[in-house]
């Protein structure tokens, strides 16, 4: 890469251009409303400031997978101290950590796969469990805070996101709150995502005020691949499972790739430091591999180990032919598809899991770009040409990839960049990387 610029700051320049179209021009005024809290799980923390209409102990969030037959249920969010006020504090512990869910209720607009709550209400010797969302409305009683009125906005079937000013907040006017809330209005053709400002009544009564279209796009992208890699596609239950157990499986391979990556340099005398680094890659993978696992587990995946044939070692020229198309373009925009992931998927795991993913793919571009700014001297003008019609080629097949339908489940959950979306993506990529190559 002649260019001065680190791919990292053309990686976010390129996100920064292809995401001015979902957030640019809105006409909703945002200024004013206070942004939630997130929990630790980076959900939207709703219980701090809560005041129902009987006063508890202890207020406790649970979660649970709506769509499996035996789900793990787990923790988001408390409030007060357990059994305080009990007389038997064990029994009460006992009764607080045995509730389970019979039916469950949403938080937020409902998809295929979205997730169910149930809350755990502690006053005394009593343990309460309220599973559905009449029953959430009838513990809340009036609304009179602003955590209440965000309570109300999401048992609607509204999203309220959190530390995000712009998509979620809450403000007092006059005597109600006005909630900045988000929903999906259209699943597809094209996918679509309005931006609301809701006013809240004290009876919880939630109304529309103003809306405007945030996001309207009707795929994805991954790390280095090995020569000789045998593609196996994953498999799942549902499918944003089969697409994490494939992304698993490509993770996986990387490993292979980064490993003969490393020995082809030092085979062909490359610097230490670039030997040193393809093989840090190569442990990042491994961990990329396992992550990727138990994602796909979380919805349904079932992965396979990915088969390579062995191949010599390769001459000069291929390796820098393979590095341009799959280090310099496919690797490198895997890590904005990534930085894209991490932002716009709905499953917090993966927003996690995205943005460690992103940083060290980014790091693995980079490495690309060295390996091909210490190759390019090496190499007679006619491999150069090669080199550069190889990448010329992988940047007009990420175009390509991006322009195909994908499931809006993979859109929504596993925050894959839409055909739109990925086609803007791609499109300012390949037009960056061409400008600075």
């Amino acid at each position: 890469m002649s260019s001065s610029r680190p791919i990292d700051k053309i990686l976010r320049q390129v996100l920064s251009l292809s995401l001015a179209p979902l957030v640019g021009g809105c006409g909703i005024d945002t200024s004013g409303f206070e942004p939630i809290a997130c929990t630790s799980e980076y959900t939207t923390r709703y219980l701090t400031g809560v005041e129902p209409s009987e006063p508890a102990d202890y207020i406790e969030l649970r979660q649970f997978e709506a769509f499996v037959e035996t789900p793990e249920v787990r923790t988001l969010e408390s409030v007060g101290e357990k059994c305080s006020g009990a007389t038997n504090r064990a029994a009460c512990e006992m009764a607080v950590a045995e509730a389970t869910p019979r039916q469950g209720f949403p938080l937020g607009e409902c998809g295929p796969f979205c997730n169910h709550h149930i809350l755990i209400v502690n006053k005394g010797d009593d343990v309460t469990v309220i599973d559905t969302l009449d029953g959430v409305r009838a513990w809340l009683g009036p609304v009179d805070t602003p955590a209440d009125a965000v309570i109300a906005a999401v048992t609607a079937g509204y999203n309220v996101g959190c530390d995000s000013p712009d998509t979620g907040g809450v403000k007092v006017v006059g005597g109600g709150y006005e909630v900045l809330a988000t929903q999906t209005t259209s699943d597809c053709t094209p996918y679509e995502r309005t931006l609301y400002v809701l006013s809240v009544g004290a009876d919880g009564a939630v109304q529309e005020l103003e809306s405007e279209v945030i996001e309207s796009h009707d795929n994805g992208c991954v790390g280095r691949r090995p020569a000789g890699l045998v593609r196996r596609g994953g498999r799942g239950a549902t499918r944003v499972g089969a697409y994490f157990a494939n992304i698993a499986q490509l993770e996986a391979a990387s490993v292979w790739a980064f490993e003969a990556l490393g020995r082809e340099l030092a085979h062909h005398g490359a610097p230490r430091p670039l030997v040193a680094r393809a093989r840090v890659a190569e442990r990042d993978e491994v961990r990329h591999a396992r992550v990727m696992r138990r994602v796909a587990a979380r919805h349904g995946g079932r992965w396979q180990e990915p088969r390579v044939e062995p191949r010599r070692v390769r001459s000069l020229e291929e390796l820098a032919i393979d590095n341009a198309a799959e280090g310099c373009v496919r690797e490198t925009y895997g890590a904005l598809v990534g930085m894209w992931q991490a932002r716009f998927a709905r499953d917090p795991l993966v927003r996690r899991v995205m943005t460690r993913v992103a940083r060290d793919e980014t790091r693995h571009a980079k490495l690309s770009w060295a390996i091909d700014a210490w190759v390019r001297p090496r190499l007679s003008s006619a491999e150069r040409r090669r080199v550069e019609e190889a990448r010329r080629g992988a940047l007009d097949g990420i175009v390509e990839e991006a322009g195909r339908p994908v499931d809006r489940a993979l859109v929504v959950h596993a925050g894959v960049p839409g055909e739109q979306a990925a086609s803007r993506l791609a499109r300012n990529f390949a037009e960056a990387i061409a400008a600075s190559s």
